[in-house]
């Protein structure tokens, strides 16, 4: 997944929306959702969220990927949504 393809930012996300984000997925395992919190919405580093809950960086990293890939469809949806009723934002049009 590239840099572009990113629509979760470290730090910046709001348990809530994570937690919406989690059910979309097939991710149960609590430590991974722990982790996932303490990544995105607290800021600790990917390998930091991963060692606090004994959990294997490696597989992390393809939890955090899954997420990932979850969020950006979702952002894809809602673009599609926007355009079909017409929404045009502000930050798109430069207004």
């Amino acid at each position: 997944m590239s840099e572009l393809q990113k629509a979760l930012i470290q730090g910046m996300e709001s348990a809530e929306k994570i937690d919406i984000l989690i059910g979309l997925t097939d991710i149960t395992s609590e430590d991974n959702k722990i982790a996932l919190h303490r990544h995105y919405v607290n800021g600790w580093p990917i390998t930091t969220a991963a060692e606090s809950r004994s959990l294997d960086d490696a597989n992390f990293r393809k939890t955090v990927k899954s997420l990932e890939a979850v969020a950006v469809k979702l952002e894809r949806y809602k673009e599609i949504e926007w355009a079909r009723w017409g929404y045009k934002s502000p930050c798109a049009t430069g207004e």
